[in-house]
């Protein structure tokens, strides 16, 4: 197996020397915890131990990254469509028990206008984006 992690870190070593990381990615992703190791990671350059730190670094945000289940695709459609319809009412309510999944930055573009808008005087996107900005309050005078 030693033999078979040497050829790995060749490989990878020239590829980041070829200045090809596409190569060298592909190649650290499939033996990531080996080259990972103390032992394997010091006879890695430099290109190839900062590949592997980026491969790492977007593994654990992805996992951070929870994708949305059905029920919060409803519960985002249902915002929608009340505030397409003017409905705060049934939006209070729906707000009532998912007011954390408003606040994720990834439902941020499932949101229509509509929602961005109503959402935001209400005060439920706590600032964390802005629909308007200064210049969309300003008046005309005659």
């Amino acid at each position: 197996m030693t033999g078979n992690m040497t050829t790995y870190i060749t490989k990878v070593n020239k590829a980041c020397d070829d200045l090809d990381f596409v190569s060298a990615r592909v190649l650290i992703e499939t033996n990531l915890l080996k080259l990972s190791d103390a032992k394997y990671y010091r006879l890695l350059n430099t290109s190839a131990r900062v590949l592997i730190k980026h491969v790492l670094a977007n593994r654990q945000t992805q996992q951070e990254c929870t994708k949305l289940s059905r029920a919060d695709m409803l519960t985002i459609n249902k915002i929608n469509e009340y505030c397409s319809n003017f409905d705060i009412s049934m939006l209070k309510r729906t707000l009532k028990n998912s007011f954390e999944l408003v606040q994720r930055s990834d439902v941020m573009p499932l949101l229509n206008n509509d929602a961005k808008i109503i959402l935001d005087n209400m005060g439920a996107l706590l600032g964390a984006h802005q629909v308007h900005n200064k210049n969309t309050y300003q008046t005309r005078s005659g």
